[in-house]
């Protein structure tokens, strides 16, 4: 873009052309993939490090995967897919992936939610800048 453009955006506006700009594949570019599996394994430690806390807390419920109770084990998975799902969309987003990582949530929330709903599932940055997923066998 012009200098003349880029000065009169905002802030907000210059980070959603930088977070939704298009990329390489992580196939095709190694820091790609490493800024992608970066994003994937602090989600995954950030969802169980939120969920577990949040269960002790709202209802008292403490447990492991392992252990049980399986009250425990239910509610976790139960939880920890939409979690998962919200922090995969930040932190891919703070990492400047947001649409790679917006269709990813889409795709998980999708698998969660009836199909009527799961269609209208996506941010408007995202949408605008990639395909619609293909429609669930």
């Amino acid at each position: 873009g012009n200098g003349a453009a880029r000065g009169s955006a905002s802030p907000y506006d210059r980070f959603w052309a930088w977070t939704t700009q298009a990329r390489p594949t992580w196939r095709e570019n190694g820091t790609e993939a490493a800024v992608i599996f970066c994003v994937f394994g602090i989600t995954g430690s950030s969802s169980v490090a939120v969920v577990r806390p949040f269960l002790k807390q709202t209802i008292g419920l403490e447990g492991s995967m392992r252990e049980g109770p399986w009250s425990y084990r239910i509610l976790s998975l139960v939880l920890v897919s939409p979690i998962y799902a919200t922090l995969l969309l930040t932190f891919g987003t703070v990492a400047g992936r947001h649409t790679f990582f917006a269709n990813m949530a889409r795709k998980i929330f999708g698998r969660l939610l009836p199909p009527s709903l799961a269609r209208r599932v996506g941010c408007g940055p995202a949408l605008k800048k990639s395909p619609p997923p293909p429609p669930a066998a």
